[in-house]
């Protein structure tokens, strides 16, 4: 969550916090955060997650996430080192972001991308429980036609990865088997509800108004551990009915005539996400459920036994004895153990989209020490996860541009809205300062409410800059949700920082506001080259509008067309696009490019726009396999090598960023010495041998090789040798960091192994 009037810190305070930070750490942070890549099609485009953000002086350890808003969890052992993992699953975009685990007893997670790859399609909700019997977790999630489907996990080359197992889970009917029922919205308990070992399903009726009970029959049948059969067993387990409010209806005689689905998904009942587990230790399976219009948790008690669920104490606060849980948005419960510690604690987030995105992610502790004795849970933080990322709440727009005017490349962020579930949502731009250097970047949170811009009520920021004056400096321009674009003239005089003045909304040359209709998105450039800067707009309809600049020393634009390109976005046949444009060279050939933002599309590349301004743009292959919903970019090379960085937002308010050449960041802490030692490595990546070369040696050195969990897996000392030889066959096929010392120099490079 964002500190408001974040107070302004020197470079060298900042870089201070980084050099206090244990070795040991920045190894592990380097390694797992610095590693994670994916190669991209068309201009290679690299994805990497390392470059330093820091706030208030700490440095966040997950900036890099793209966000999270409303999410799922569940643990396993992602890469198999016997620590479990913390895996989320973002259902509106349909992706799981897993977290490695970096100790036992800890909260301590590491965001790493490149095991999302390994995560089967889901869609609605997940659980993750270990059904037959193999010690690793499978995934369950709704199939799209009223029934579940499993994915078992298996290990490949100590990764874990999963595969189809069944589509559709069933029970025996008088005329055959009948689908066990859940929805997109309605989301059953996988629990062992007979204690017979193996796991049964608690689920919701078609209309939402009563508890089913499905065992498993593998034991009573003697079926093999893998089986998954079941027994309709109760139709109103717990004898309790939901009247669709925060209380249930206990003691009910349970007279209502189930309906099965029949094929018919029209639900009357709308939504409930239910987990099960024994929280008072009395032998029997108990449940909390989040509904769908409701912000609170409700925990039915079950007084029954594991044969016969008895729901005589319910309480619609829970948990009571703790801040009870209270979104704008019903919650997705979890018993988890968040902390490694062998206990299990609980994890809420929002099921909606567009419910709260800060203090969204409720961590519960549990604090009984007795495991026989009832739940002890005790909220730690409200904004799990969320503390140690880049957030701009919803909808994030960035903008790279030089804010303070100190040569180095910051970061302006507009946000979709800061939403909780008591206030009004808050509209802000973020400045994240590059505290860096020239080629080393490194972002601190400067300010949360750059130009006191929340105070405006302008809502929906997307920020952009150009010389909309023509006056040879940088202006800047915000669209809004109402189509509107509000402008800052920067009036500093030539080689000053930036002094950006509100002027208000940018007109026409009829002096008439300039006003496309919702969700402007605006991009300045003289797209035609004749001097004059011209306005492209995005907006929330899918197209394209075009205003040309007709002035080289004042704002004077013409309306030209709302079809620029003949492009039009739609959203499933419908005209929402939220077009966003980014222009600019590419490729390199000397002429202008379109990166285009969209609802749900990804980005979009058009190569060679300026020559088809009259005609259709012409779709080229993608830059970035990424398709998060309402995508937007800003392009420039921020570390001065001719190579650009692309800075990527979405709707879930973080950031993450691409780059032809990632720069070849290594952290301040990693340097103990005020002098590098001139080594060479190669070949890179590496199959069988590293060859070390080093210049001008007069001393003993010392080499180590530090794999992705920074433990040391080599060390070798060698005296008076230029030339050293490693062989690596003995390694897996990962991410090193090398480290070479000789006391007074060292250099740390990062090397791959790959068969």
């Amino acid at each position: 969550m964002l500190i408001k009037n974040t107070k302004r810190r020197s470079v060298l305070f900042i870089f201070d916090k980084l050099r206090r930070i244990p070795f040991y750490k920045w190894i592990i942070y380097y390694l797992i955060i610095f590693g994670i890549t994916q190669n991209i099609d068309a201009q290679n485009f690299v994805r990497f997650d390392y470059l330093p953000v820091s706030q208030n002086g700490i440095l966040l350890t997950n900036p890099w996430t793209g966000g999270i808003n409303s999410v799922q969890f569940g643990k396993a052992d992602i890469n198999h080192d016997g620590k479990n993992d913390l895996i989320l699953f973002d259902k509106y975009n349909k992706q799981f972001l897993p977290f490695l685990s970096t100790e036992n007893s800890s909260t301590n997670y590491i965001f790493n991308l490149q095991y999302a790859s390994c995560f089967p399609p889901a869609r609605g909700w997940i659980i993750m429980k270990d059904y037959n019997c193999d010690g690793i977790e499978d995934i369950f999630t709704y199939n799209g036609i009223g029934n579940l489907m499993v994915y078992i996990g298996y290990y490949e080359n100590d990764t874990l990865k999963y595969k189809l197992q069944q589509n559709g889970l069933y029970y025996q009917g008088v005329s055959g088997k009948i689908n066990v029922y859940c929805s997109e919205v309605i989301k059953p308990a996988l629990a062992d509800i007979n204690q017979d070992g193996d796991l049964d399903i608690i689920s919701f009726n078609v209309t939402g108004d009563r508890i089913i009970y499905y065992e498993n029959q593998q034991k009573e049948l003697g079926l093999s551990c893998d089986s998954l059969f079941f027994a309709k067993t109760d139709n109103c387990w717990g004898n309790v009915r939901d009247p669709l409010d925060a209380a249930f209806i206990l003691k009910d005689t349970c007279g209502y005539k189930f309906t099965r689905l029949n094929g018919n998904e029209n639900i009357e009942h709308t939504g409930s996400y239910i987990d099960a587990f024994d929280m008072d230790k009395n032998g029997a399976v108990d449940l909390v459920i989040g509904s769908v219009s409701l912000n609170n948790l409700t925990a039915l008690y079950n007084n029954g036994n594991k044969n016969y669920a008895s729901i005589l104490q319910q309480d619609i606060n829970f948990p009571i004895d703790a801040t009870t849980f209270n979104v704008s948005t019903f919650g997705t419960p979890a018993f988890i153990d968040v902390d490694n510690d062998n206990v299990v604690d609980l994890l809420v987030s929002t099921f909606d989209n567009g419910a709260a995105n800060i203090n969204n992610i409720w961590y519960y502790e549990n604090t009984q020490t007795n495991p026989t004795q009832k739940i002890k849970l005790e909220l730690k933080q409200k904004n799990f996860l969320l503390d140690n990322m880049i957030d701009a709440g919803e909808n994030s727009n960035p903008c790279f541009f030089d804010v303070d005017g100190d040569g180095l490349t910051d970061i302006l962020l507009g946000s979709g809205g800061f939403k909780d579930y008591v206030n009004p949502s808050v509209y802000k731009l973020l400045f994240y300062k590059n505290i860096g250097t020239p080629t080393q970047p490194a972002f601190n949170l400067e300010n949360d409410d750059f130009l006191n811009i929340s105070a405006l009520g302008l809502i929906d920021i997307v920020p952009t800059v150009g010389d909309i004056d023509n006056d040879n400096d940088l202006d800047l321009a915000i669209g809004t949700s109402d189509g509107r674009i509000a402008y800052w003239e920067n009036t500093a005089t030539l080689g000053n920082p930036p002094n950006l003045v509100y002027r208000g909304f940018l007109k026409d040359n009829n002096s008439n506001e300039i006003s496309i209709g919702l969700n402007a998105a605006p991009c300045l450039i003289d797209i035609d080259k004749d001097g004059k800067t011209d306005l492209i707009i995005g907006e929330r309809n899918g197209n394209l509008n075009f205003y040309k600049g007709s002035s080289t020393n004042n704002i004077k634009l013409a309306y030209i067309t709302d079809s620029l390109g003949k492009i039009f976005i739609k959203t499933n046949s419908i005209a929402i696009g939220y077009t966003q444009p980014t222009i600019a060279d590419v490729n390199k050939d000397g002429k202008y490019d379109l990166i285009l933002g969209t609802n749900t599309n990804g980005l979009l590349f058009y190569d060679n726009i300026e020559d088809k301004l009259t005609t259709n743009f012409i779709l080229s292959p993608t830059l970035i396999n990424y398709t998060n919903g309402r995508t937007t970019s800003t392009f420039a090379d921020i570390n001065n090598d001719n190579k650009p960085e692309l800075l990527i937002g979405n709707i879930n308010g973080g950031l993450i960023i691409y780059s032809e050449n990632p720069p070849p960041y290594i952290p301040t802490a990693l340097h103990h010495n005020s002098s590098t030692l001139d080594v060479k490595i190669f070949p890179n990546p590496t199959q069988n041998n590293l060859y070390i070369q080093l210049k001008e040696i007069s001393k003993e050195i010392q080499v180590q090789i530090i794999n992705i969990f920074g433990q040391n897996v080599f060390t070798q000392k060698y005296y008076l040798q230029n030339n050293i030889e490693l062989n690596t066959t003995n390694f897996i096929n990962g991410i090193y960091l090398l480290k070479i010392t000789d006391g007074e120099k060292e250099n740390v490079l990062k090397f791959v192994i790959q068969y």
